[in-house]
């Protein structure tokens, strides 16, 4: 097999995976604990009046004339772990499934859609866990603060049971399908790329179908993200909803349609930048884990 037929390995997906979400999630999380608080503060008196309210609010406390840079990064631990152990998951299961439908009579974007659905529901048991986590520390405010994730999963399981671990699930299960829509718009506009631009992906191009294919599932998607916010934020405000239908009859009651879009367009400006990071950081590291692996091989 030539250097042109070669293929990363599973493995080698799961670290590039890695890499590519732990990448994405430093550079980019002041711009998700916006987001995240934005969906959950409602009408409270909290709420943000617009991305600079937002952002001021974050780093200067009321009648405080220092800037707070370290509350951008609230809860970026349980974040790390969570982008990193998901987006290795989420490639190792993704490229297992799409080998699968490969060698099927499936048409290859239902192929994708599919495969993204298995990868998705195979991780959300496993990751909802640290996902709950990194929400109860980024909207901890008039809560007895969590000193770390440790601390806060022995806190949760104490307080709470096992059960509210996995609070959000339903949603975080129904958000399977935007991995569906992000990797069918993916692989369809990488396939239109390597038809007709060129037959190696370069950086530019990468950032730009991975900008593109995250937006789109992203918009697509959104409502659910907002219901699992809901539910997994802890507290007065998570324990009124009686369940993922629940939240969803009081949001169009109190909220109206709108309600399901509150932090769009900060989760907007983070996605873009984010779908853009993670597949060209990914395909780098890919091409760069598969370059070293052949250099083995000849030595």
């Amino acid at each position: 097999m030539n250097s042109k037929e070669r293929r990363p390995t599973l493995m080698q997906h799961c670290v590039a995976g890695i890499v590519a979400g732990g990448v994405s999630t430093a550079a980019l999380y002041p711009l998700d604990l916006v987001k995240v608080r934005y969906q959950v503060h409602e009408q409270s008196p909290r709420a943000y009046r617009s991305l600079f309210h937002a952002f001021t609010s974050l780093l200067k406390a009321p009648g405080s004339t220092h800037w707070h840079w370290r509350a951008m990064y609230t809860g970026m631990s349980p974040a790390l772990y969570g982008t990193t152990m998901s987006w290795g998951l989420y490639f190792y299961f993704y490229e297992h499934a799409k080998t699968m439908y490969a060698n099927s009579t499936i048409p290859p974007s239902i192929g994708h859609f599919l495969s993204g659905i298995q990868a998705g529901v195979l991780c959300v048991p496993l990751t909802n866990p640290i996902w709950l986590i990194k929400v109860r520390m980024q909207v901890q405010g008039t809560q007895v603060p969590y000193k770390s994730v440790s601390d806060a999963f022995r806190r949760i399981v104490a307080e709470e049971g096992i059960a509210a671990l996995y609070k959000g699930v339903v949603p975080a299960l129904l958000l399977t399908t935007h991995g569906a829509f992000k990797f069918v718009a993916y692989e369809k506009l990488k396939s239109e790329y390597y038809e007709h631009v060129s037959k190696d992906m370069t950086i530019p191009a990468s950032l730009t179908i991975g900008a593109f294919s995250q937006a789109f599932a992203s918009a697509a998607t959104y409502p659910y993200q907002v219901i699992k916010a809901r539910l997994q934020q802890g507290g007065p405000s998570a324990d009124k909803y009686k369940g993922t239908w629940d939240c969803t009859k009081r949001i169009i009651k109190y909220e109206g349609v709108t309600g399901f879009f509150k932090g769009l367009t900060p989760n907007l400006i983070k996605v873009m930048p984010n779908g853009a990071l993670i597949f060209a950081v990914y395909e780098y590291m890919s091409k760069l884990l598969m370059k070293a692996d052949q250099d083995s091989l000849t030595m």
